[in-house]
């Protein structure tokens, strides 16, 4: 890469047709274009009616079989004639990719957005924390009447039980016969919990009667007894295993609340300071020198809490493909109508070298009032950006010290004037 030839930053319109490669921030969540206005969901199997509403075909398939008109504007449309498959659409939510909510915790994977609450389901690193206590163990049930096994966890413990129905019984009538031992048999009368035990064995009728209790015996009393403690821990065990599970989920949905709140309040307050990593950059490479149109796009970025928005695109120049072409590019905020238009500043770049930073490539201009790319924007992105048209040459910025570990770093500094 020549550090020492000038480049000249100059307004840059991003071409019709492009598709974004950036990901979604850790969110499910989806952005306004791709979201359905019956469900409020992503748009899945994505179509568009006459009057240039989107939907899920599902959802305005059943709202039409019910009212007959659009949601939004209620005009009349038929399922026949004025509905269309939306395969743009489709296309563009099916290349959203995003990382997985425990990818702190080793998850490698990135699904679509369509994809991802059920591999949240099923991925491995969804587990809950282990407690720090490792020697702290779970006594058997049965330690009152001889059992001595210990256990490491609840679950270990309810696996000894259910397997060893036999011993327990054993233990059982071997401390009733201590007892038996130890009292009057003459003058013996049945336990209050055996009697129970008896009534609460005998189920009703389907007249809802019920049956007068069979001849007391004390040995078998003791026995449907243990027979009923052992079904009632296998009911709570399924009880508690439904209530982990809930748990676990909103645990889930809430850590991604989370990540989504935290990163959004880093962009909203860094001051105009933003350090973008693009990450799998080889594949994201590929995917642009094969399609000149695909281009990256930076999450939006704040000059103030309530100040300018930006975001930075990166894609291979459509006037030297052999050269990357770098611009900035407004974007819309609710604070807008507060802010003085155009944006009057100073941008500063610089592409990191991660092996020696004395060769760091930083530049520096001055925003243009008279360029479209610095008045308020009218679309959620303004189609015009500002930057460099031939930036950097793609292969210096692979060879020499740019990239590693797969992840290219550019710096970002914009401030007000």
């Amino acid at each position: 890469m020549d550090r020492s030839r000038t480049k000249n930053a100059s307004e840059g319109i991003a071409p019709i047709g492009i598709t974004a490669l950036t990901e979604t921030v850790l969110s499910n969540q989806p952005e306004s274009r791709y979201e359905c206005p019956v469900c409020l969901n992503w748009l899945r199997d994505p179509v568009i009616t006459t009057c240039g509403h989107k939907f899920c075909k599902s959802c305005i398939t059943s709202w039409l079989q019910n009212s007959g008109h659009c949601p939004i504007d209620n005009i009349n449309l038929s399922m026949k004639v004025d509905i269309f498959p939306d395969n743009y659409t489709k296309r563009e939510i099916q290349e959203q990719r995003m990382s997985c909510p425990f990818a702190e915790k080793g998850c490698k994977l990135k699904v679509t957005p369509l994809d991802l609450d059920s591999h949240i389901a099923v991925c491995e690193f969804n587990q809950p924390e282990t407690s720090a206590q490792k020697d702290a163990r779970v006594p058997c049930s049965f330690h009152a009447v001889g059992c001595r096994e210990t256990f490491d966890s609840q679950e270990d413990m309810n696996a000894h039980l259910h397997k060893d129905t036999q011993t327990h019984m054993s233990f059982l009538m071997n401390a009733y016969s201590e007892m038996k031992i130890n009292n009057d048999i003459s003058n013996a009368s049945i336990d209050a919990k055996e009697q129970e035990a008896m009534v609460l064995w005998e189920a009703p009728d389907k007249d809802g009667e019920t049956k007068p209790p069979p001849p007391i015996n004390n040995t078998s009393a003791l026995i449907r007894a243990l027979y009923e403690r052992v079904v009632v821990l296998e009911q709570r065990n399924r009880e508690q295993d439904i209530v982990i599970a809930n748990i676990s989920k909103q645990l889930s949905a809430f850590a991604v609340a989370k990540m989504k709140q935290n990163h959004d309040m880093l962009l909203r307050y860094c001051m105009g300071h933003f350090v973008w990593k693009v990450d799998n950059f080889k594949a994201r490479l590929d995917a642009m020198l094969k399609d000149h149109y695909k281009m990256l796009y930076s999450p939006g970025f704040y000059t103030s809490p309530n100040g300018y928005r930006f975001c930075v695109r990166l894609n291979i120049s459509p006037q030297n493909p052999h050269c990357f072409a770098l611009h900035v590019h407004l974007m819309k905020t609710e604070y807008d109508d507060c802010l003085e238009w155009p944006f009057n500043g100073r941008i500063s770049f610089a592409m990191i070298n991660q092996y020696d930073p004395d060769l760091t490539q930083r530049d520096t201009m001055m925003s243009n009032s008279s360029l479209i790319a610095f008045r308020k924007p009218s679309a959620e992105i303004c189609v015009r950006g500002f930057g460099y048209t031939e930036y950097a040459v793609v292969s210096d910025v692979v060879k020499n010290g740019f990239v590693k570990d797969d992840n290219l770093i550019i710096r970002v500094n914009i401030k007000c004037v």
